[in-house]
């Protein structure tokens, strides 16, 4: 994020440049400006969390859509806890980065969270959603550029953050504003990649197979809906492109589809089209990830090489592809997934089990392409500095 300012430096005793466009900086507003200490109080975490145990840390947030995308296993250290020395309403932001702001609500309850927040109660409950919006917006990542230490990745310090100074409207408008920016808040309420719940039962292991009663509680979700194999004329995987593959594009040569790809990069590698003992997927066939914990489905929108880490389904309606697709990117079929899944270090996925992967009925009604969402800076931007 590039920031400019014009300063006479002869005034100045300081030359630190984040020092001086931080001073520089300018609210797009003509509210009073009162500093963050003066209207929150920041929260010290009461807990810690051992590597294993599933902690919101600012990685975990979607940069564009806001909301918490996926807990690190990997974290370990002082957290915070949802509902002990968190509540609704405390505004939860990035020391290291500038990803967008949380607002502490119902929906994270008994989450732990990572002490790379700086956690601030707001002294009045009516301020909590605003100040989220204002240090989630444009200009809120502005500001803390600006405030940001180290060159490589930007980190804020607590006691800096608390020392900016933030617009706060006059109470009528603060609260005229309140409805659409609860609805974008609320958007940022989505499902997380994995399932977070943790469970108990008593099985009769002479009747279930060990790995489905380790893996769900209810067995009735393998059942609910038809399997993925009647879906398709084929699931087949692909092969080992290695020795075949080369690193730059050439005619006669195919994109190889690797797990990468199918997590939305460009391609890496290119295969020989005309290879007999390549695994060829067709415009309109789905692909999913073999290995990993993810699927990463996607309709191949052009002839490419499967690699030996993904599935190739050939649809016998290929209409049902998006539907399809997404279904297994969401979290129901995350759940049945790891089900299938074998593999400590790493998880893979047959393709007969995956076959198996019941989808409910629901899942085949077609997938609304709506417009293009703006990221959530862009839209707290547009609604907080309404003329």
């Amino acid at each position: 994020m590039f920031t400019s300012a014009i300063l006479d430096l002869r005034l100045q005793r300081n030359w630190e440049p984040g020092r001086l466009t931080a001073e520089a900086f300018r609210w797009p507003a003509s509210d009073p400006e009162v500093p963050l200490r003066k209207l929150t109080t920041r929260l010290a975490p009461g807990s810690f969390a051992d590597s294993g145990s599933p902690v919101v840390t600012p990685a975990s947030i979607d940069p564009d859509g806001g909301g918490v995308r996926r807990r690190s296993k990997k974290y370990q250290g002082a957290v915070f806890q949802v509902g002990t020395e968190l509540r609704p309403g405390d505004v939860l932001v990035p020391r290291v980065g500038l990803g967008p702001a949380v607002l502490v609500s119902e929906h994270l309850r008994g989450a732990l969270v990572a002490a790379r927040f700086s956690a601030l109660r707001p002294l009045d409950s009516e301020l909590g959603l605003w100040l989220w919006a204002v240090l989630s917006s444009e200009s809120g990542h502005r500001l803390r550029a600006n405030l940001s230490q180290g060159a490589s990745l930007a980190a804020v310090e607590a006691s800096s953050l608390l020392d900016a100074t933030v617009p706060v409207p006059p109470i009528e408008r603060l609260r005229r504003l309140t409805g659409p920016l609860r609805a974008i808040e609320d958007s940022t309420h989505v499902d997380e990649e994995e399932a977070v719940e943790t469970w108990w039962q008593t099985t009769d292991l002479r009747t279930t197979e060990w790995r489905m009663a380790l893996a769900t509680p209810d067995p009735s979700v393998l059942t609910a809906g038809e399997p993925l194999a009647n879906f398709c004329v084929e699931i087949v995987r692909g092969r080992n492109t290695g020795m075949l593959a080369i690193e730059e594009e050439a005619p006669g040569y195919l994109p190889v589809a690797d797990v990468s790809m199918l997590g939305g990069k460009a391609p890496r590698r290119w295969a020989p089209e005309e290879e007999r003992n390549q695994t060829v997927a067709q415009p309109g066939d789905l692909l999913v990830a073999a290995v990993g914990n993810l699927p990463h489905a996607r309709i191949a929108d052009a002839r490419v090489v499967a690699d030996s880490h993904v599935l190739v389904l050939r649809l016998r309606d290929p209409s049902l592809g998006p539907a399809l697709a997404h279904y297994l990117n969401g979290q129901d079929a995350y759940r049945v997934r790891q089900v299938f899944t074998v593999g400590a270090q790493i998880p893979s996925i047959s393709a007969t089990d995956l076959g198996r992967i019941p989808v409910p009925a629901a899942a085949l009604e077609p997938v609304e392409t709506s417009a293009v969402v703006l990221p959530l800076a862009q839209r707290l931007e547009l609604v907080l500095w309404e003329s």
